[in-house]
């Protein structure tokens, strides 16, 4: 309802009108100063990946047909994780140790104990592939007593998690 005596004023509905005017004349100008001009709406849209992952080392599945391994291979390979040896945590993050290998599909449960950087460990067997990961099964001392679980020797990503010691 309007006051009589008073006119109805549009300034607002004015101001409104001439701002969205300006904007869209200066953007517009501005795009084609610039050479925005000769974008395609194909150029705009996704055309396949951006970026893409490093590949991941596969882990090869174990061979039972290999013959048993010597003394002598034994020693050649003294700088590699095996059974009854000592490891160590040189992952810069505390690393799950699971019930089971693997990790993929997996629940929170399936975590028995976090290792934190740098902690021991002793290697009881492996190694085991799944989810294209190196598998070990370890026990670890945490604070909370002796835990036995999986650990995997490096990430999806590459990173090195345990080392012999």
């Amino acid at each position: 309802m309007v006051e009589q005596g008073k006119p109805r004023t549009y300034f607002w509905l004015a101001f409104a009108i001439s701002f969205v005017l300006l904007a869209a004349v200066s953007c517009g100008g501005a795009a084609l100063f610039v050479g925005l001009g000769d974008i395609t709406l194909a150029d705009l849209q996704s055309s396949g990946p951006v970026w893409t992952p490093p590949p991941v080392p596969t882990a090869s599945p174990i061979d039972t047909t290999a013959p048993a391994v010597s003394a002598a291979d034994s020693a050649a390979g003294a700088g590699r994780l095996q059974p009854n040896s000592v490891a160590r945590n040189v992952a810069n993050s505390r690393v799950n140790i699971r019930t089971t290998p693997g990790y993929l599909g997996k629940s929170s449960e399936d975590v028995v104990a976090l290792m934190e950087p740098g902690a021991l460990l002793t290697i009881l067997e492996g190694p085991q592939p799944r989810d294209q990961l190196t598998w070990w099964r370890v026990r670890f001392d945490s604070p909370t007593g002796p835990v036995e679980g999986w650990v995997a020797e490096s990430t999806a990503s590459g990173v090195q998690i345990l080392t012999p010691e």
